[in-house]
């Protein structure tokens, strides 16, 4: 028998002493009040979602039925699971080591992590609930949940923040042509972007506990596009250009050492790796602005060190931010040796897409000039965004066959610019 649910809400009615649901804001009582069989929710950052879907599965787990509930990982489960607790804890039944909660009537929920979608197969389901769906893998839906209600034509909740234009956006639109099925498109709180600038737009199904001065503060420390999904819970396209009104950031004047004396300079270097370049971009943080560009290759690392420490020398560097995984651990070792004030960053699939999108935003912002470089005025306009459809995961990199040593540099000049570390009191040595 399928689950339906009724369109009067039971949230927060205590259904026995020891349980007592959270009371929802209006937006999730209209969309429990709207649901169908199939249930399609993009909502954005912060609008409770998984609290939604807690008080839906226990719900129907007060009315007997056996539910899943699937989230990416063991830990986004675990969040599931203690709302659960904190909500029916004395009078549901929770067995840690099974990871399930029994409901008095026989109404169960079965929780598992869907990193591997086989963790969920074998079970039998009257309805299943994906929280952070964006984040899940399309097979644990296809292969794994749906054929799971089958025969019990069971009902399903698709509950997330979109990741590109993946499964769980595919769902989301064929969801609004089925008769059998309900999407909804929710952003945290109701606003829109006009010319660069954010307005408040009341949505009527917001969270209204959010407040506008915390979305702008979010809005101007945030790319656009990352903003437009992240709370405006819009699916983006799976790839596109990464750095946009370049042309409007390109007028750093000439200048020299004399004009920055006593300001903060920091640099930022790629190192090369075979083929590729070694890039170095010298920023005044107090300017906001490029100094000094120089980009070379094919030449002995002795000569790449001395080109860097001249460099740092002319201008008074007193942060050089360079990327780890190119130079090496022995090597960057040999620079610290040397007096150089440099600093290792590690590029990982966790950590490079914040240090692109702190450049992102500075370029959309035009809170910073840079040198008119051609060659790196290209790279910038050629480095693509792509989303997994796998993982929902944005990925940074430049075309193959292309180069992006100014990109990471410039990049890393960013991050060096926004650590306030003092002058060092050493000097360099040859």
């Amino acid at each position: 028998m399928a689950v339906s649910i009724s369109n009067t809400s039971t949230i927060g009615v205590k259904y026995k002493p020891k349980i007592r649901l959270p009371f929802p804001h209006r937006g999730q009582m209209v969309v429990q009040q709207q649901a169908k069989r199939f249930n399609v929710l993009s909502a954005g950052r912060r609008w409770r979602k998984t609290t939604l879907a807690m008080c839906i599965a226990v719900e129907g787990a007060m009315r007997g039925y056996a539910l899943l509930w699937g989230a990416p990982t063991f830990d986004q489960v675990r969040i599931g699971w203690n709302e659960t607790r904190q909500a029916c804890g004395g009078y549901a039944k929770f067995v840690q080591q099974r990871m399930t909660v029994e409901f008095p009537g026989g109404g169960r929920i079965i929780y598992r992590s869907l990193d591997d979608p086989d963790n969920a197969r074998g079970h039998t389901a009257d309805g299943v609930v994906i929280d952070e769906a964006g984040d899940v893998k399309a097979r644990a839906w296809y292969e794994v949940l749906r054929p799971m209600l089958i025969d019990t034509s069971g009902w399903a909740w698709l509950i997330g923040t979109p990741r590109g234009r993946n499964w769980f956006w595919r769902e989301w639109v064929n969801s609004q042509d089925r008769d059998d099925s309900m999407a909804w498109q929710v952003p945290t709180l109701g606003v829109e972007v006009v010319n660069g600038i954010l307005r408040r737009k009341p949505h009527p199904l917001e969270n209204p506990d959010i407040g506008f001065a915390e979305i702008e503060r979010i809005f101007q420390t945030t790319p656009e596009d990352i903003f437009r999904q992240e709370i405006l819970a819009e699916f983006l396209e799976h790839e596109g250009q990464v750095f946009r009104n370049i042309a409007a950031c390109l007028h750093a004047p000439q200048s020299t050492p004399e004009e920055h004396a006593g300001h903060r300079i920091v640099m930022g270097c790629d190192w090369a790796k075979s083929q590729d370049f070694t890039v170095l971009s010298v920023v005044c943080a107090d300017c906001k602005q490029e100094l000094a560009f120089d980009r070379f290759n094919q030449i002995d690392y002795h000569v790449q060190r001395q080109r860097l420490t001249t460099l740092a020398e002319r201008w008074g560097v007193t942060r050089i931010e360079t990327e780890l995984n190119s130079i090496g651990t022995p090597v960057f070792e040999e620079l610290q040796r040397a007096g150089l004030p440099v600093f290792g960053f590690m590029t990982t699939a966790t950590s490079k897409p914040p240090l692109i999108e702190s450049l992102a935003l500075a370029l959309e912002r035009e809170e910073m000039q840079w040198l008119d470089i051609p060659v790196a005025t290209a790279e910038l306009e050629a480095y693509e965004r792509k989303v997994s459809l796998a993982t929902g995961r944005s990925s940074y990199s430049a075309p193959e066959g292309l180069h992006d040593d100014s990109v990471i540099a410039r990049a890393l000049a960013v991050r060096a610019m926004n650590h306030h570390a003092p002058r060092p009191a050493r000097s360099y040595q040859g």
